[in-house]
């Protein structure tokens, strides 16, 4: 049977962070950092419990579709919602969410394990439990008191579930073309009307919505200024429906249990979340939550590949012997494991940052501290907030990646059965073609992480990573291995000055360079490992010996390729596009 609650993650909750620092930090006093983790230990040992009894109905219901309901709703299927009600029953869902509200306020890392658990059983599922989570998370952050009183304990109860509005017919990636108006009514609250498109997890009780203020509405055309985050929930306090209907539901290759909904507002109303004009910063908050949100939904779905190919390859017999011991087959599965698990390294690396940066957040909120302990908290915050903007789309971009090659080379070891629907393979594969695609496409998410090094959280990362390698000098295992990483950041640094030297060039190299900073933190992470458990060199070697080599060529086309390659492509496209091409 699967291990939902796998080595990697008992590595990090056991050896790899320093739980009595952090929630001392977070907590403002002494913790029993023992009795912490035990709770912590017992939180996913259930989630894992779950994650594994939903896999069976999941597979088997895989291609049923979410539904339109009769009072202009929808709802998922129904092996979804009895997935989550076991989940709302153990008070596994909105985690995050402050004790203050009902909530368990479990560190980012760890609900980020259990979106990976639950997705590895159900991507569908991970959907609706996901978004709820990063839906609460945003209401915590800037809500109101009354607001917050009013939802939490009601998202950490489960008994409610949300969903975030933004893309439009016109408005994708680019959030300046939105055109739902919000309007400022005389007692406060604010009316909404407008549509929106491929909202995930639509039928839910409360909907974010990303409105641009009537009063300045033509002012701000095509800006992401004068945008406000509005709350606005299906129903009114009376039960009545609020002027939220979804209109249609969307048919796709994958995720088929995930309600993708066209959602329109007539006259719902709603509550300001934040400052009015401001909502495009809140919004971005929640967008990222969930592009880490996604890169735990894309590795759940590497550990199911991973194990479904590994599994049939040692049972399978060809020529004699299990197909798991012929070499080219042996080495597709340890790339697979070894991707899975640099996936892995470098988004728990991530949501330990976020963790401390929520702990420091609330030690600065407190009036316990001295003048120079503030300014260093302060410092501290400010740097690993620039390490947390490049690393979020960076692994967004990472894991969805490596999720969709992982899924296929999936299908491969199976042959012509991975092609069938009678294989889980297949519909692992057909559910990861999303995740490269929402919340903001790879390339969006290669030319956010290139605006941030432009910016100089590059040299920010990187100088971390070279002090941790630093200290691995002495290590005669690891010490080999280190030098070489570190060699690869100078070609990375290289590679950079030649980029930004060049705007346009960078914009055409962003996927490469993104690629190179990626390998470099992943590795120095999988080191990091090696500390903590031996056992694990292997992995980090692998993954080394095998990724630098790549960085080095990749350095090296950015380099070379610097001529001209602009305008050759677009030769090359008039081409293509020419009549009778």
């Amino acid at each position: 049977m699967p291990d939902y609650f796998g080595s990697g993650m008992r590595l990090y909750l056991e050896r790899m962070v320093d739980w009595e620092s952090l929630l001392t930090r977070l907590r403002g006093g002494s913790v029993d950092s023992e009795a912490e983790v035990g709770a912590f230990r017992t939180i996913l040992e259930t989630a894992a419990a779950l994650a594994e009894s939903f896999e069976a109905p999941a597979r088997k219901d895989w291609a049923v579709e979410a539904e339109l309901t009769d009072d202009g709703g929808a709802e998922s299927p129904a092996h979804i919602r009895a997935a989550y009600e076991k989940l709302r029953e153990a008070g596994l869902v909105s985690l995050p969410v402050s004790e203050t509200y009902g909530g368990f306020g479990l560190p980012a890392l760890l609900n980020g394990m259990i979106f990976e658990m639950v997705s590895r059983a159900d991507s569908s599922l991970m959907m609706v439990v996901g978004l709820q989570s990063g839906v609460a998370i945003d209401i915590e952050r800037y809500g109101s008191e009354e607001v917050k009183r009013a939802w939490l304990p009601r998202f950490a109860s489960g008994e409610v579930q949300g969903c975030m509005d933004l893309t439009e017919p016109q408005a994708g990636s680019d959030l300046g073309g939105i055109g739902a108006r919000g309007t400022d009514l005389p007692d406060g609250s604010v009316r909404v009307d407008g549509q929106k498109i491929y909202i995930s997890n639509g039928g839910a009780e409360v909907h974010l919505v990303l409105v641009r203020d009537a009063e300045t509405f033509e002012a701000s055309k095509s800006t992401t200024r004068g945008l406000s985050l509005i709350l606005v929930p299906r129903h009114l306090e009376d039960g009545s429906l609020n002027g939220v209907r979804v209109a249609r539901l969307e048919r796709k290759i994958g995720i088929h249990g995930s309600a993708t909904c066209e959602v329109v507002f007539d006259g719902a109303i709603g509550t300001r979340l934040g400052e009015k004009g401001k909502g495009f910063r809140a919004m971005l908050d929640l967008m990222n939550h969930a592009r880490l949100g996604v890169a735990s939904q894309a590795l759940g779905l590497c550990d199911a590949a991973v194990y479904e190919a590994v599994t049939y390859a040692r049972q399978r017999e060809q020529f004699g012997r299990p197909i798991a011991e012929q070499p080219l087959v042996m080495t597709m599965l340890a790339k697979m494991a070894v991707n899975t698990e640099a996936v892995r390294a470098l988004l728990y690396r991530t949501y330990g940052l976020v963790d401390w940066n929520h702990a420091r957040e609330a030690s600065l909120a407190r009036d316990d501290l001295g003048d120079a302990e503030r300014r260093e908290l302060e410092e501290d915050l400010a740097r690993d907030t620039a390490r947390v903007r490049l690393l979020t789309p960076l692994c967004k971009y990472f894991a969805t990646e490596v999720c969709d090659d992982l899924t296929r080379d999936a299908i491969q070891v199976f042959g012509g059965i991975g092609f069938t629907m009678e294989s889980d393979v297949g519909k692992l594969h057909s559910d990861s073609l999303i995740m490269t695609i929402y919340e903001g496409t790879s390339e969006i998410q290669a030319s956010f992480a290139l605006k941030e090094m432009g910016k100089g959280a590059m040299a920010v990362v990187f100088a971390e990573v070279r002090a941790e390698l630093a200290t691995m000098a002495d290590d005669p295992a690891r010490a080999p291995l280190a030098e070489h990483v570190h060699e690869m950041t100078v070609r990375a640094d290289e590679a950079a000055k030649l980029l930004f030297a060049d705007p346009a060039y960078a914009l055409l190299r962003a996927k490469l360079m993104s690629a190179m900073v990626i390998d470099v933190i992943a590795a120095a992470e999988l080191l990091a490992q090696v500390k903590a458990d031996p056992t694990r060199l292997d992995l980090a070697e692998s993954y080394i010996r095998r990724r630098m080599l790549e960085v080095e060529h990749m350095s090296r086309r950015i380099e070379r390729n610097a001529e001209g390659h602009l305008e050759r492509d677009a030769r090359v496209l008039a081409q293509a596009a020419a009549p009778g091409a």
